[in-house]
This record gives C-alpha cells, structure tokens and sequence, in this order.
C-alpha cells in the first residue's frame, strides 16, 4: 500500500505534551516517526544456475527456483533436460504458466499440437492444457518456467478472451511484434512476447539496443516486475539510489514503485525481457503507452 510522501522540510506544530494526554503523546509519536528516513529498497538480483551440458552429463530434468518469493502469487523456477529425457507439465486450474526458452532445442507437444524448439522462444498453452517436453540425445534444453496463481476473478476474466485460449502461443522472440515507447531511444527494439488477456494481470516483451544508450527513468506503482537478462546482455539498472549489473541469464526484481531505468555503455549490448505482473486488472492501462509499429500483427 503507498502513501503520499511527508514533506519534513520544515518542523511541524505540535501541542504541548501534559501528564496523562494520551493523545498529545500519540501525536508527538507520529509526528517524529514520520521525520524518520525511509530505507531505499535495492534490486533483488540472481544469477541462473545453468547446469553443465555435454558428454558425461547424466540425461534426465533438473529444476531449481529462481527468485523465491520475490513476487507474491508468483514463482518462477530454471528447467533443464537433457536428452534423451522428458518433462510432462500437468495443468491446473489454479494457476496459469508460461515458458520462456533460453537455449537449446527440444520438441513441445500439447493435445494436437507439436512444435520444434530451438533458441529463445516463448509457449503458452490454453489454461487446462498439459505441455510435454522432449529432448534427444546429445541435446539440451533451458527454460524459465513462470507459474502465476489465479484467482476467481482471474478465471472470470479468461472467458471473456476464448480467442486467446483456443491454441497455444508459440514464437521466437524475434518473431514477436515491436513497439515503441517514449522512455526508449528511436534505435531501440520493442517485442511484445506474452500480450494482455492471455494470462490475468501479466504481460511479457523484451528490449533490446545497443550502447551506448538508456531506458529512461519511470515507476509504476501498478505493477511487480522482473528482468530476464539474455545472451550478451551487459547493462546496469538503476531503481532509486540502487544499482545492478544484469548479465545473461540473471534476473533482478524491480523494487515496486521505485524510479527505474537502465543504461548500456559503447560497445555493450541491451538485450532482456521484462515480466509485468499487475495488482488489478485495470493496472494494465499501463500497456497502453507501448505504441504498435505493426498495427493488426497478432
């Protein structure tokens, strides 16, 4: 919950305190904890844990948790296989999941559907749909599995979007439409992975640039939010007085509500996707200041 800011640049009245004034205590209480300095939250950061990959290497799933209770309602966990092995990801009807693909090849099937997998890609199967991963031998697959609980009017939302849960949504990133925004440079390049009403409350894309250049500052008090920092990126983001340096395959939770931006230096590489994931449905009007330069592109 926010608060206005206090203003303690000029000392505040208070009455005398007299014996047994309970309330003059009270308020003389309030007034000095509110002239108190608030400590800056800084940017949780984590490094994946990548397993090692090659001959020698046991086949079978590794999953481990990345971020642990970063975000309430959410969890996001590192998921390898390596091949020949197979991961099945049942569904329920309590939460939603989205895959991210980092590295590696492998196939997904799901009821009817089969897609090939190689390099970053984003899959989403309809709510209730289970996901089957297989990897061959002598491959391997990472991804970031994202698990957001549902609530009841999360499941009351998802009705009025059936288009949405008709197939899976599967892409490459690099397939996925751009937009722009006003906080980012003419250069930079905008994809929206997971769109609105697909998940409740939650959307994805990436960004991605080169230095020297910055994702300017802004808050939003609306929204919890994550980086995913991709191959090659090297870029330092800033929340308040708080910095980090976000490096492939690292992931840093953005204090809510903070003053955040990034900066990438000459020769350095911006390449990361964001995770939005909105208190109320109604915070997601935020999405409305990403500009499609590909109007009608689904």
């Amino acid at each position: 919950m926010f608060t206005n800011p206090v203003d303690v640049s000029r000392p505040r009245r208070t009455r005398r305190a007299t014996p047994h004034n309970g309330r003059t205590v009270l308020i003389l209480a309030l007034a000095l904890a509110c002239t108190l300095p608030v400590a800056a939250q800084r940017i949780a950061l984590e490094r994946l844990a990548i397993p090692a990959t090659g001959p020698g290497v046991a086949a079978g799933v590794q999953t481990r948790p990345v971020m642990a209770g970063a975000i309430k309602g959410v969890q996001t966990d590192l998921v390898t296989v390596t091949g020949p092995g197979r991961h099945v990801e049942r569904a329920s009807p309590n939460h939603a999941v989205v895959w991210l693909f980092l590295e590696g090849k492998g196939a997904l099937r799901t009821k009817n559907y089969s897609f090939a997998v190689e390099g970053e890609t984003i899959a989403r199967a309809p709510q209730g749909w289970d996901w089957r991963m297989d990897v061959a031998k002598g491959d391997t697959l990472h991804a970031l599995r994202i698990r957001r609980d549902l609530n009841a009017g999360d499941l009351a939302d998802m009705k009025d979007y059936p288009q949405n849960n008709a197939a899976p949504h599967v892409k490459k990133f690099s397939d996925c439409p751009a937009y722009g925004e006003a906080i980012k440079s003419p250069k930079t390049i905008s994809r929206t992975l997971l769109p609105e009403n697909f998940v409740p409350r939650m959307a994805m894309g990436t960004v991605e640039t080169s230095g020297p250049d910055t994702v300017g500052a802004h808050s939003h008090p609306m929204l919890e939010q994550l980086f995913l920092g991709l191959r090659d990126n090297d870029i330092t983001v800033t929340a308040d007085e708080s910095r980090a340096n976000l490096t492939p395959f690292s992931i840093l939770h953005i204090p809510l509500g903070s003053n955040h931006g990034a900066e990438v230096a000459a020769g350095a590489k911006l390449h990361y996707v964001w995770m939005d994931f909105f208190m109320s449905k109604e915070g997601q009007e935020w999405l409305r200041n990403h500009k499609p330069l590909e109007p009608g592109k689904p």
